[in-house]
């Protein structure tokens, strides 16, 4: 396993976490499973708001949201990098690095999460639930958090049946899961078998960010995504109860889902936070013509992206309204299909990389950023044919890794 250095978060947020801990009940159902709690539609619902009779997230603890921090700007060099050595392993979907000692661990679609050696190549299974993921298309084992205590490993994946679930997993002294002591904290259904998003985020308020899908199909076929009422298509915001369900921040912007922060998203599949600003980068992959990147202060009030009356910057079922929230950046079918958004590099091993925005596109496979004080600027092209561009993963220390549908690889100067 691969041992990194770690620095831990501010008080501020570990403070907020215990809070956590101690803040209310969640909700109780009759259909409970595992004795956690589901705070969503039901699975298989997918109809008019008016019929919805699930609960939502009871109101949990005031956590403050980040206030973004002028740019920290890139140093004035052209960015460039290399890749290093390929750690061998098919199917990777996501990568998580916590505070402290430990594991880099990295899951692949199958249901399994590796704990991985970037250095010696190697990896080794140390969570196995592929008897309890759907595979196939985009389903699968599709994302991992590891919140700034280090005390709990979060999974997203789908279920037997399709269904988007986040269980968290304590971690031993060693950063590893330990099998059996799982909690379901949340639980999606989706009526198609695509568009389910899959990242999850640790953000710099202590909460848990989750970017939803808006069910699949094609074209919003449930009309969810400005649908306030429904957990789809849309940018979560919620405290995990350890016990079991979610809280929702009483700081979250007041949809008339409680642990809504955002509406009006088709597929967000990578979205991460800057480390030095603490702004929020999401990219959500496009139906027909627009793949975009968006910016915005975490403090931001309703946020709306705009799908699907808009895709990116083009009308799709309107015009743009003027409180949409507008990308930043986006790019055609001639550049590629499917965007992996990335991160800004923060780092200090590659001075080039510093303060640019890193994304790459699953179908062409290339690697570009752009500035992140002005990610409007033409992108520059860092890397042609990388592969299937799966994910980008941080380290604890600032270092990226990209990871492709062969494996893991360290972003090297």
């Amino acid at each position: 396993m691969d041992i990194h250095p770690r620095s831990r978060r501010g008080l501020a947020i570990a403070v907020g976490l215990v809070l956590v801990v101690l803040v209310a009940a969640v909700v109780k159902r009759d259909d409970l499973i595992d004795a956690a709690r589901r705070v969503v539609p039901d699975p298989d619902y997918y109809g008019d708001a008016a019929d919805r009779t699930s609960e939502p997230a009871p109101e949990g603890p005031h956590l403050a949201l980040p206030v973004s921090r002028p740019a920290e700007s890139p140093t004035g060099t052209d960015p460039a990098f290399t890749l290093g050595p390929l750690v061998d392993l098919p199917g990777a979907s996501a990568l998580a690095d916590g505070p402290g000692p430990g594991p880099v661990l990295v899951s692949s679609l199958d249901g399994r999460v590796h704990a991985v050696d970037l250095d010696a190549g190697t990896s080794a299974v140390v969570l196995d639930i592929s008897d309890r993921t759907s595979t196939g298309g985009e389903r699968g084992l599709l994302g991992l958090a590891i919140p700034s205590d280090g005390e709990r490993l979060y999974v997203n994946y789908t279920g037997p049946d399709g269904d988007t679930e986040i269980r968290s997993w304590a971690l031993d002294a060693a950063g590893l899961p330990e099998a059996g002591d799982d909690v379901l904290h949340l639980e999606i259904g989706q009526p198609f078998e695509n568009h389910n998003g899959g990242n999850l985020v640790f953000g710099p308020d202590g909460a848990l960010w989750i970017g939803t899908g808006d069910g699949g199909g094609g074209g919003d076929e449930g009309e969810v995504a400005q649908d306030d009422t429904s957990l789809l298509g849309k940018m979560l915001r919620v405290t995990p109860d350890p016990d079991g369900g979610v809280l929702a921040p009483a700081s979250n912007p007041g949809w008339s889902r409680p642990e809504i922060w955002g509406i009006g998203l088709r597929n967000p599949w990578r979205y991460s936070f800057d480390r030095a600003t603490d702004r929020l980068w999401i990219a959500d992959v496009g139906q027909d013509t627009t793949e975009e990147v968006t910016v915005v202060d975490g403090d931001a009030e309703r946020p709306n992206f705009g799908w699907d009356t808009v895709e990116g910057d083009q009308e799709f079922e309107g015009e743009p309204e003027p409180d949409f929230t507008m990308p930043v950046l986006t790019y055609g079918r001639d550049r590629g299909c499917s965007i992996t958004g990335g991160y800004v590099y923060r780092g200090t091993a590659i001075p080039s990389l510093y303060g640019w925005y890193l994304y790459g596109d699953y179908c062409t496979g290339f690697v570009a950023a752009v500035p992140a004080d002005d990610p409007t600027s033409a992108p520059v092209t860092l890397a042609e044919g990388a592969g299937n561009i799966v994910s980008f993963g941080e380290l604890d220390d600032g270092e990226l890794v990209l990871l492709t549908s062969d494996g893991a690889q360290r972003i090297e100067g």
